[in-house]
């Protein structure tokens, strides 16, 4: 009687597991996950993957509403923030937590894919989703928040002393810092069950990534590549030596890996390699020089012929200088490139300067010495200069400076309320012939300012232009359509200026200066008025003017 008991209960057993079976696999949603998987804690049994993901990004984009709690306790007291977990930048990829549970009861056997659907009907799985937290924005919270009570560590670091000319290295400390990958990895575990619990934070000590010790083959490095100058640069046949001081100053050292360990490792830096190098170039420089040209009897002669110029290739050398001296290469020859000069002797032609089309005349009689010999050379510094078509000229830039070693010498300048010598005094003579040619010319005056007071020299009075580097400046466009060339010349006590351009058929009226408004102090007005005509139409209309004040207020001071 007993076994056929047992033979039944087996039959049974039997009939049971036939019964699943047949449901597992007729009633199975081949398509869709098995029965009773859940994902996040939500139920995908029987649904497709389209159906389940639809369901999913429900339920998550209500989970980015949920708030999160976190909490640091400080000297007695909890220190509680929170924030909306979409803040934290929070992403859910469904796709790709759906990839797993699709699988559970499809890919064994016959056996392990029944154990499998048997297992999920019985609830024993719940798959997490795949889930990530921005770095950037929990960091951007963590330190907004709660920043002020973590301390950073700080690394070693070495510096160059330079009364001693030797690297040193200051030592690191460490720091009390949050967590962030661990309370990151803690946030994502929760969430990957659709969960949010409150956060509890705490500070831990964290070593600086660079130790004294780390940093000493470093300094040592950085000392014997100094050690081993004087470095020579050779630039256009000089020879320029990198002072230890300055060379000491370039040397920064950066965090690198080696083997699974973070080291200090000496380098240059070339930005203020390249601000070196910037300075340099004034000196080392050769500009090219456009050719000296004369126009006589109709002609353009070339009195001397173009230079090529060489100019420093600042960055490209700025790195050369960098991996030689990293490498302990003490001569170092500097990077240059040639620059041609805007007009070669094949483009003179096409200046389209065909006649005289304006010129200006001063007359510095009775002047001092120093004054005329700083007119001369001011007045030499323009002879022969070309002005682009639409160029603006200005008169400071092509003076350039003006000092004892440019062979000025000291003459009166008006000056801060003043009349006192200065180095280049009698230069607005220069300026005022200048403005002169330019408006007989038809220029179009874009930068011009009268003298403080009426100047004798400058008579017709209103008719003058004072310049001061770096201002006020006479500036003025060629708009003439061709290159201009100017001319100098000094016959007497005259200054005069001439502008040879292109025939553009244009006719310059010029009327005045009129002087009005006179004071018995010596202060008056003028006006000068600029008309120039072409074919019967008026193509340009200036009037310029002046107000002079008293030459009382403005005593000589004798140095």
């Amino acid at each position: 009687m007993r076994k056929i008991v047992k033979i039944g209960i087996s039959l049974a057993g039997i009939t049971v597991t036939l019964i699943v079976a047949v449901f597992c696999f007729v009633y199975f949603p081949k398509d869709g996950f098995a029965y009773g998987i859940k994902i996040g804690g939500e139920d995908v049994g029987g649904l497709t993957a389209e159906k389940a993901e639809e369901k999913l990004e429900k339920v998550t984009e209500r989970f980015y509403e949920e708030e999160i709690r976190f909490i640091f306790a400080e000297k007695g007291r909890l220190v509680k923030e929170k924030t909306k977990l979409k803040d934290l930048g929070i992403n859910f990829d469904l796709k790709k937590s759906l990839e797993e549970p699709m699988k559970i009861g499809k890919g064994g056997s016959f056996f392990e894919n029944l154990r499998e659907k048997i297992f999920a009907l019985q609830g024993r799985y719940n798959l997490p989703l795949k889930v990530k937290i921005s770095e950037e924005k929990l960091d951007r919270f963590l330190t907004e928040k709660f920043g002020r009570f973590e301390t950073l560590p700080k690394n070693a670091e070495i510096v160059f002393d330079e009364k001693t000319l030797n690297f040193k290295i200051e030592e690191g400390k460490e720091g009390m810092l949050f967590n962030r990958e661990k309370i990151k990895k803690e946030i994502e575990k929760e969430a990957e069950m659709l969960k949010v619990n409150d956060i509890y934070l705490s500070l831990e000590k964290t070593k600086p990534e660079i130790s004294k010790s780390q940093a000493e083959s470093a300094r040592e490095r950085a000392q014997e590549i100094l050690e081993a100058g004087p470095y020579l640069l050779l630039a256009n046949n000089k020879k320029i030596s990198i002072e230890k001081q300055k060379l000491g100053t370039w040397f920064s050292f950066l965090p690198q890996k080696e083997q699974e360990k973070t080291i200090l490792w000496p380098q240059l830096d070339e930005r203020l390699i390249e601000s070196y190098l910037s300075e340099l170039s004034e000196t080392v420089n050769v500009e090219p020089k456009n050719p000296t040209l004369s126009f006589k009897e109709g002609k353009l002669e070339i009195v001397s012929p173009p230079k090529t110029g060489r100019v420093l290739k600042i960055k490209e050398s700025a790195k050369e200088i960098q991996e030689k001296i990293l490498r302990k290469e003490t001569t170092i020859t500097l990077l240059f490139e040639e620059k041609k000069p805007s007009i070669t002797e094949e483009k003179i032609k096409e200046l389209q300067i065909e006649k005289l089309i304006g010129t200006g005349t001063s007359n510095f009689a009775g002047s001092p010495k120093n004054r005329i010999h700083n007119i001369k050379i001011g007045a030499s510094k323009f002879n022969g200069v070309l002005i682009a078509p639409d160029e603006e000229f200005s008169f400071n830039k092509t003076l350039g400076e003006v000092g004892p070693a440019q062979g000025y010498l000291p003459e009166l300048v008006i000056k801060k309320n003043k009349t006192v010598p200065e180095y280049g005094g009698g230069i607005c003579q220069v300026s005022t012939t200048m403005f002169r040619a330019a408006v007989n010319s038809g220029m179009k005056i874009t930068a011009r300012t009268p003298h403080a007071y009426p100047v004798k020299y400058y008579n017709p009075q209103g008719f003058d232009a004072t310049v001061y580097d770096p201002y006020p400046d006479l500036r003025f466009i060629n708009n003439t359509g061709g290159y201009i060339l100017i001319q100098s010349k000094i016959e007497g006590n005259n200054l005069t200026f001439e502008f040879y351009g292109k025939d553009d058929k244009r006719k310059v009226i010029v009327k005045g200066p009129y002087q009005y408004d006179f004071k018995e102090d010596g202060s008056m007005k003028a006006k000068l008025y600029q008309e120039v005509w072409r074919e019967g139409k008026l193509i340009l209309k200036q009037t310029f003017l002046s107000s002079y004040k008293s030459p009382k207020l403005y005593p000589i001071q004798e140095e």
